[in-house]
């Protein structure tokens, strides 16, 4: 394929992408709500910390989603977005789209596996979260939002710009600004047991480190997004 073809794909993959994604979840969330009876996503208390992360995360979700649309039907929208020319080639575009479509295919893996147990941010019902520790929790505290980051790349490597940049760092801060709370709120929910854990899995990830042994009476988590 010609190299403006292939951008030309590209731009037209990320233009459908982003809404299917979004459609993915809101069918998701819907279905969830139905069996649990209320809502798996919290956004926590207005105002507070928490619902400033999670209304931070939806605006940017949005605004990307726009953008992705409009620049289909506007190639000139590239200029505002600020596309970084030089790196806009068929190469680094295909190898970000191949990262972005891993890492939202690993978090939607971890998402199905987690089951009934997952949630997205602080609950406010469902009783105390319980712990998962097996799996890829048993080498990450966080392999959710480590895949979420690893998508978030990929998109800044699929369409390089000033834009696809602010919305990497930013997704980067909100996440980890998140992971902070929910670990204080896992360690008053669990105590020892949780502080155990901590001392022997990273919170993103540590190679050569040996996985945590769950325990056999620890059940499952809550996460996010």
């Amino acid at each position: 394929m010609a190299e403006p073809q292939a951008l030309e794909a590209a731009r037209w993959f990320l233009a459908l992408f982003f809404p299917g994604v979004a459609l993915f979840y809101i069918v998701r969330l819907t279905a969830r709500r139905r069996r649990l009876g209320h809502s798996a996503v919290w956004h926590g208390v207005r105002g507070s910390r928490h619902w400033w992360l999670a209304k931070t995360f939806v605006v940017f979700r949005s605004v990307i989603t726009l953008a992705m649309l409009a620049r289909a039907f506007w190639p000139g929208l590239d200029s505002y977005l600020l596309a970084c020319g030089f790196l806009m080639t068929s190469t680094i575009v295909f190898a970000g789209l191949i990262v972005m479509i891993t890492g939202f295919s690993s978090a939607i893996a971890l998402h199905f596996s987690m089951g009934r147990a997952w949630r997205s941010g602080l609950p406010a019902k469902g009783g105390v979260p319980g712990l998962i520790t097996g799996g890829p929790f048993a080498w990450s505290r966080n392999p959710m939002f480590l895949a979420i980051q690893l998508a978030q790349f990929g998109f800044f490597l699929s369409f390089p710009s000033g834009f696809t940049l602010i919305c990497l760092l930013v997704g980067m801060l909100v996440l980890h600004l998140q992971v902070r709370l929910e670990e204080a709120h896992l360690l008053a929910a669990h105590g020892q047991v949780y502080r155990d854990y901590c001392k022997s899995t990273a919170r993103w990830f540590a190679l050569g480190r040996l996985p945590f042994a769950a325990r056999a009476d620890t059940t499952s988590s809550i996460v996010t997004h």
